[in-house]
């Protein structure tokens, strides 16, 4: 049995985020599908996991997770792998990771919530899709002329917003205006130990 065990499912995107970590450094886990349809996010045991009700959740070694950027700098610091190679690096990397959860998450996760999910009134997609272009204009911009977003290697900023990326088509965002995202994409693609974000977790028998 592995010391890691992972919660999610893989709809989420944060929960894929944590699985492909684990599998770019290495870290054999189990993994355990949680069925948010059917409430087992918010049973007792599961809240003991996670007091929010949220997936992902990673225990490691007994000891519980939350919260996918969390893990994300949990993991680099542990393993020394995907993490900035100074502490101005570091400060860089968590300042890309809030950024992502502030507004480039949301921009392509709602509106492809909204898309698919949830049958959302065009105004409220509208308003998350407009999130999501002006996100991917600043990832583009930041890029540029870059291989990865902190320093020469990549790290858990680069990982965290590249999964975010490989969704903009369930957003109806389409990524043939900014050429720096998709190289680094591609490079991106290539790590070892990388998977496709939309095959990364297991799915659940029907």
């Amino acid at each position: 049995m592995s010391s890691y065990t992972l919660y999610g499912t893989f709809l989420s995107m944060p929960c894929v985020k944590a699985g492909l970590m684990l599998d770019l450094c290495g870290l054999p886990y189990d993994y355990k599908h949680v069925n948010l349809r059917a409430g087992e996010s918010k049973t007792p045991d599961f809240l003991k996991l996670n007091k929010w009700g949220q997936v992902p959740v990673l225990v490691a070694d007994g000891t519980p997770m939350t919260q996918s950027g969390a893990i994300l700098l949990e993991l680099a610091a542990k393993t020394g792998k995907y993490d900035g190679a100074n502490l101005e690096e570091k400060r860089q990397v968590r300042e890309w990771l809030f950024w992502e959860a502030d507004l480039f998450y949301p921009g392509i996760a709602a509106t492809r919530a909204q898309r698919l999910f949830y049958n959302g009134p065009a105004d409220v997609i509208a308003f998350f899709k407009g999130r999501g272009e002006r996100a991917l204009g600043m990832l583009n911009e930041a890029l540029t002329g870059k291989e990865y977003l902190v320093g020469a290697k990549p790290t858990v900023a680069d990982i965290a917003c590249y999964v975010t990326a490989a969704y903009a088509g369930d957003a109806e965002l389409s990524l043939e205006a900014y050429p720096a995202i998709q190289a680094w994409m591609k490079r991106m693609a290539a790590l070892s130990g990388m998977k496709t974000p939309q095959e990364a977790l297991p799915k659940p028998a029907a």
